[in-house]
């Protein structure tokens, strides 16, 4: 265990290593007061998991603008996790006064490091108009980004795109291939898509079984419409017989 008056290594670096393993092992008091020294002595990643620890509480009390304080500094240091946390705080106001603008320009800085989680939230941002112009090809652009790095939700996103033809040509086998892609990723509104456009021979050719199979998937992971779409398919079946 290590306290307050334990000097930290020059970059902080073996103050940091100690928090993660003291993390690790849910020791979380031990944890904050190692990422402090850490961060104080101008460690970025230790600013950022200072921020995480007084956003969730552990390790200390729960304080967002002590929160919003320590990601801005390892923001202004380009750790473009603290950078999409920031632009989420002053989306929501937590910690912070809202402002969509700087929002906005916070998390698109991240995303345009290749950080799979702002790229989608860009996406959401310009599908809604928050801070910037309302774009359905711009949220499109970003999506496609994410999901082409295995965001999830970004890839079930990008299927309804396709197939309702939002910020892109309409393309069911396109559709199929991204709700597919986030399917088998455990989305289920995904399984959910999937099970219809199997039913509705949508970018494929009619498959009753794949279409049972998925909407089964999605009932399971408690998708209501699916499991009611599943009960008057299999009711339907049955009056057939």
């Amino acid at each position: 265990m290590f306290g307050f008056g334990r000097k930290s290594s020059g970059d902080g670096s073996r103050d940091y290593s100690e928090g993660k393993r003291a993390y690790d092992r849910k020791e979380y008091k031990t944890a904050f007061k190692s990422f402090l020294r850490a961060a104080e002595a101008g460690h970025v990643e230790a600013m950022y998991a200072v921020g995480m620890m007084y956003h969730d509480g552990l390790g200390t009390t729960a304080n967002r603008s002590k929160a919003v304080e320590w990601w801005g500094r390892a923001s202004d240091r380009g750790n473009f996790r603290a950078q999409y946390n920031l632009g989420l705080a002053y989306h929501l106001g937590e910690g912070v006064k809202r402002n969509d603008d700087y929002a906005y320009n916070l998390v698109l800085t991240s995303a345009e490091s290749g950080y799979p989680l702002a790229q989608y939230t860009v996406g959401t941002f310009c599908m809604n108009g928050y801070g910037a112009k309302k774009s359905e090809s711009e949220a499109f652009k970003w999506f496609l980004k994410a999901g082409d790095k295995g965001h999830i939700t970004a890839q079930y996103n990008l299927g309804v795109c396709y197939e309702d033809g939002i910020g892109t040509e309409q393309d069911y086998a396109q559709a199929l291939r991204w709700y597919e892609l986030a399917a088998k990723n455990g989305n289920p509104d995904a399984m959910y898509s999937l099970g219809v456009m199997y039913g509705d021979g949508k970018g494929t050719k009619n498959n009753e079984r794949e279409a049972a199979k998925w909407l089964r998937k999605a009932a399971d992971a408690g998708h209501e419409e699916a499991a009611e779409l599943l009960k008057s398919y299999n009711d339907l079946k049955n009056s057939d017989q």
